[in-house]
Parts: C-alpha cells; structure tokens; sequence
C-alpha cells in the first residue's frame, strides 16, 4: 500500500528542532524519503516546505526512519509539543477559530484539504461520550505510526487547550501496534491508550466538552483575549466595523459566515446590526463583500496558496462562486490576477 495522497511539507516544521535535540542528522531522513532536495540546512531553517506539496508516503517513510535512528518509538509525542498551528496554513488557523470546541473541530475538518487529502474526519456522539475520528485513506497504520501519533497527541493538546479539560479522562485508540510501553504514552500524554483498534485514530472524551466556549477565542481587533465579545452598547460605530471584520476571519474558516451567526457572535440581533450598519451608510452584505475581495488580493498577491483553499478561506460554499465573485471584482479571473502580480514583483 502506497499512500499517494497530497499533504503539505510544512506538516513537519518542527523537524529539524526535534532531529537536532536527537542528535539525529536531516539529510539521509529526507534522502530515504525521496525528499533530498527539501533537506532543511539547520535546525533553525523557519521555511521547510513552504507551500510544497508532497506524497504522504513520503512524510510517513520521513518520520518511520526519524524513530529509527532516534531509537525514539514515540518521537511523533516530541513532534507533537514542538509544532506551531500557525505553520500548519488554514487547517492549523481553523483549529482555533470556531467558538465552542465543536466549531473547532468543525472548521478543521472544512479546511482540512488545504493541509493534506485523503482524510476522513468526524465528530460523534454517544451516550455522553464524544469520539474523534480520523483516518488516512489508502494508509498503512504501522508505516504511518509516527504520523498518526503526532497527529494525535497534537489534536489532544489543542483539545485540551480550548475546552480548558486538562483533568478530564481522555482515551486515545490508535489501529497500528504499540512500539514502546503503553505507560510511556500514558505518562506522557495523561490519557488512557489503546493500540491495535480500529482502522485510524480515535480520542474519546466527555462530550460536554463540545459545546464549551473555546477559551482561546479572540474576537476582539485589540487582540486581547475574552471568552465573550463586549457588550454591543460598549461598541462604537469604528468598533463596530473593526469587530464585524475580525468575525468575518475566524468564521470565514468555519464556513459558519452569515448575518445570523455574526449578529449572534456580537450579542445583537441581525436586524437590530443591520439597522446600526445601515445608519454607517453600510450593510452587512457590503461589508462582507469588501473583506472578502480585500483578503482575496492578499492570498493572490502574495502566496501560492491555490484557488480552491483561499475559496474555503473566505467562506464560498464553492470555488466557482469565488472565481465569479472576483471576475465581478476585479474584471479577471483569480489566476489571471496572481499571474499579473508576480509580473509586477
């Protein structure tokens, strides 16, 4: 079985730190794994894979020779706590965005594509119980063990980290055989764990978690963190518009972007924004419009994210209804626009 599924490069950032500290050298794990040309220079190298987009064999052969020669079978645990969310593109931006747990998860798996295919991802419910899942198509779990544990310890700690359940039981299931003492694991991650079940990975939890505010939810343009937006009659007509738009960035990932759920998110009812937007000489259709050509010039102009992802960036059901909203905007279609910039560089 060869997993040929894209995923991006940049999943493994944090390589060359946790190589480094296991006095492993990058050059032969990225030779074994056809990646020769992709060998970060050092452990500081802050642009591994860019936008490159490889096999997920090949990350899976990466990281299956990185345990090897660490003599580290849990090395994907290292992977876990050194990786960043923001090097991980919109997936890793959506991981955080929603506001309770459920929209997390929610708008993971809607900006799932963007960081790698093949997936398949769910929340279910039962008898109080909330099980993750997540499975690799077309993935052998014993060459893919390191993959699936970073993923995994990574998806607990984020987890953990919106909800506020650092004490709650966790159990996590892994279909791949256990490669060192499950206490190791247990001691390292403070869950239960199981191997050799099931078909991918699995983290089951109190699904009341679900529906808690996601303490790292900002929604404030300032910056600052609050679990609640301010009250509306704290916000002037200047908040007001700055708030509306940094609404617009975080349920844009969500795919959640309508008048409803911002008015909601602002503690206001949707004609009570529409009538305080309509005395600014606005709209919240407007406004939405503008953000979305303002963002859809930064994603052209200056990444090579593709058409499809920055689509999803923005909150279109569709690619095709971006590519006529921007034909409308701009008089050319997004690739034409990318195209021109690069000339223009």
């Amino acid at each position: 079985m060869w997993d040929r599924h894209p995923i991006r490069l940049s999943l493994v950032h944090m390589l060359p730190e946790v190589a480094d500290v296991r006095g492993v050298p990058l050059a032969p794990l990225f030779g074994r794994a056809g990646l020769a040309d992709a060998t970060p220079r050092d452990r500081d190298e802050t642009s591994l894979g860019g936008d490159r987009v490889v096999a997920r064999g090949q990350i899976s052969t990466l990281l299956f020779h990185l345990a090897r020669r660490s003599g580290e079978a849990a090395i994907g645990l290292d992977l876990a706590d050194a990786a960043d969310p923001m090097r991980l593109g919109l997936a890793g931006r959506a991981l955080f965005a929603g506001r309770t747990l459920r929209d997390c998860f929610s708008a993971l798996h809607h900006q799932m594509p963007d960081l790698q295919g093949g997936v398949s991802a769910a929340i279910e419910e039962r008898d109080g119980v909330a099980l993750w899942r997540h499975r690799l198509a077309d993935s052998d779990p014993e060459h893919a063990q390191v993959l699936n544990e970073g993923i995994a310890a990574f998806t607990l700690r984020a987890l953990r980290a919106i909800a506020g359940a650092d004490a709650g039981p966790v159990h996590l299931r892994f279909a791949h055989r256990a490669k060192a003492p499950a206490t190791l694991y247990e001691d390292r991650l403070n869950a239960g764990v199981s191997f050799g079940v099931g078909d991918g990975i699995e983290i089951r939890f109190d699904a009341r978690w679900l529906d808690q505010p996601n303490l790292l939810f900002v929604p404030s343009p300032e910056g600052t963190v609050a679990e609640q937006p301010p009250a509306p009659v704290s916000l002037g007509d200047d908040a007001l518009i700055a708030m509306i738009e940094a609404l617009f960035d975080s349920t844009a990932l969500t795919g959640t972007l309508s008048l409803v759920d911002t008015a909601r998110s602002l503690g206001l009812s949707p004609r009570t924004l529409q009538r305080r937007l309509a005395r600014l000489g606005t709209s919240y259709e407007v406004q939405l419009d503008s953000w979305r050509h303002a963002q859809a010039r930064l994603y052209l102009g200056g990444s090579t994210t593709p058409v499809a992802s920055v689509s999803r960036a923005l909150g279109y059901g569709h690619p095709a209804h971006f590519v006529r909203a921007f034909r409308r905007w701009e008089g050319r279609t997004p690739l034409a626009f990318r195209t021109a910039a690069r000339i223009d560089r």
